[in-house]
């Protein structure tokens, strides 16, 4: 386990005490259907009444009925974003102090979800643009007037984005010197292989 993908802020931190108390046998149904709707960006797993009632039910105020159902959803997509395997996803979880027993119930629930939830991900969009084409040039700056000798190279990007709801064009240009085109670069790199590891 390379990377850690969960910060352990103070929210956090709350939200894994709320979890690891929560009743076992409560848990699988709660997670089913948040990892069912995970791939809804713009729908919530629970209606306004559904969360009044889960709340009742589960004893707790509604800021940390917020604080679980959105932490439950972050980790969930955690495992999507990283195309985490159940036995890895349950090791990062112990990492962060989650009990075992819940990080258990969670790595089974990916196993049963975790793959259709990605393959749904991939055919909805979660920006309001998309790249439609990409143009670019080099610059080479060989002096300045108060020096002679400079060379200095950047890269010119044109993205082409389409407003998704609209269909409205628009233009964004990028200037990159090539220290940041190459951190660019290995940041797609580290794109490319997460979505490679998706497939």
């Amino acid at each position: 386990m390379a990377e850690q993908i969960f910060t352990e802020t103070s929210r956090f931190k709350t939200a894994v005490q709320l979890i690891n108390e929560l009743e076992s046998n409560r848990f699988p149904k709660l997670l089913s259907r948040i990892a069912e709707k995970l791939h809804l960006r713009e729908e919530h797993a629970f209606s306004e009444e559904e969360q009044i009632k889960l709340q009742l039910a589960l004893g707790i105020g509604s800021e940390d009925r917020s604080l679980l159902l959105e932490t439950i959803e972050f980790i969930l997509l955690q495992a999507a974003y990283y195309g985490l395997k159940p036995a890895t996803l349950h090791q990062h979880l112990l990492s962060v102090n989650l009990s075992v027993e819940k990080s258990e119930i969670i790595s089974q629930t990916w196993a049963s979800y975790g793959k259709a939830t990605v393959e749904k991900m991939k055919k909805h969009s979660f920006t309001h643009s998309q790249l439609e084409s990409v143009s670019w040039h080099l610059n080479l700056q060989l002096a300045q007037d108060n020096k002679t000798q400079v060379k200095e190279s950047n890269a010119i990007f044109h993205l082409n984005l389409k407003k998704s709801e609209i269909g409205k064009a628009e233009k964004l240009s990028l200037e990159l010197t090539h220290k940041e085109l190459l951190h660019f670069y290995n940041k797609l790199e580290i794109l490319q292989d997460q979505l490679d590891s998706l497939s």
